[in-house]
């Protein structure tokens, strides 16, 4: 009797419940890191791939992959933007050289700024009448080596610093990176460790609104954004002029909220590239998109990218860029 009411029972709350078919992705048990801006695309072509371009190599190395700069032999000046909103912007650049046929080495900066904030404590909730500003500075020095026609792999050592008006912390990282093309539809795969780097020392400095004055004082609180991931890139369709390619993504951060994301490329002679991507974790519910054209500047080869990618506040954020290569840069 009791195990038939115990059925009953269970078959009177299925219509109710719901299975958890597919993972969060960490939404639940996400942690912290520092210097989070590192995790997020900067430049156009990643960014209109929704971050499916860690085997991408027309995505800058410094900024996704450093052993893209010896795959995709890049060699020039690489910039980008993302407007956040907010007067908040998150810019990047650098610049890479081949040293000789089989290496290439380049240095970038990576950096978010804001405008000015009120600056508010628990004391004055109201405002200490004070304006701040936050800036994120991270500086980095890479080389790639192509070992083979098909192996290619990079290292990327990085230096961070973050100010918020009495608030510093600095950071040192490391990304390592791969990326192996088969004899098969240009079929590629890369996998790399970035932003790997022991926890950040946040200082503070000066007079807190009370009576009670503070002495400069340091404390580890979280580590740089790590994260695990491998990816795959694979010519779909090839008829000549038009070129198809898609490509698959997963990411595993240390801060637990992994993911992974699909995306694919249309190619026009070469010239004209469309991007869309759509990146699987429950806040984003929407696809990003990009466009981007390859022309000339006096000679130098040179390529424009735009692109736009949800935000979790249920809007799109803008990606600009575009990348310039001297002719003497070419070997």
């Amino acid at each position: 009797m009791v195990k038939r009411i115990l059925l009953f029972m269970a078959v009177a709350i299925v219509p109710v419940c719901h299975g958890q078919i597919l993972p969060n992705y960490g939404e639940e048990r996400a942690g912290l890191s520092s210097f989070t801006y590192l995790k997020n695309p900067v430049d156009p072509w990643s960014a209109g791939l929704a971050g499916t371009a860690l085997a991408n190599t027309s995505s800058y190395g410094l900024a996704t992959n450093p052993a893209l700069l010896s795959a995709g032999s890049q060699q020039g000046v690489f910039s980008g933007s993302r407007m956040l909103g907010a007067s908040i912007g998150h810019n990047f650049f650098s610049i890479a050289k081949a040293r000789n046929p089989n290496q290439v080495v380049g240095i970038s900066l990576n950096s978010l700024t804001s405008g000015g904030i009120v600056e508010r404590t628990v004391w004055r909730p109201d405002g200490t009448g004070r304006i701040v500003n936050g800036a994120l500075h991270c500086v980095g020095v890479g080389v790639s080596q192509r070992f083979s026609d098909y192996f290619n792999a990079g290292v990327q050592l990085k230096y961070g610093q973050e100010q918020l008006g009495s608030f510093t912390a600095h950071s040192v990282a490391l990304d390592l990176g791969f990326h192996y093309e088969l004899d098969y539809r240009e079929l590629s795969f890369a996998a790399a460790i970035l932003n790997f780097g022991p926890s950040t020392s946040v200082m503070q400095s000066g007079t807190l609104p009370t009576t009670v004055n503070t002495d400069t004082t340091a404390s580890s609180v979280a580590a740089p954004p790590q994260v695990f991931a491998m990816g795959m890139r694979l010519n779909a369709i090839d008829k000549g002029e038009h070129k198809v390619y898609t490509s698959f993504q997963l990411n595993h951060p240390s801060d637990n909220n992994e993911n992974y994301s699909i995306a694919a490329e249309y190619w026009y002679k070469e010239i004209i590239e469309l991007q869309l991507g759509y990146r699987m974790v429950s806040r984003w519910g929407a696809p990003s998109f990009g466009f981007s054209t390859k022309t000339h500047l006096g000679g130098w080869p040179m390529k424009i990218g735009v692109s736009a990618i949800p935000s979790p506040a249920g809007n799109y954020q803008t990606v600009i860029g575009l990348t310039l290569t001297p002719l003497n840069w070419l070997l």
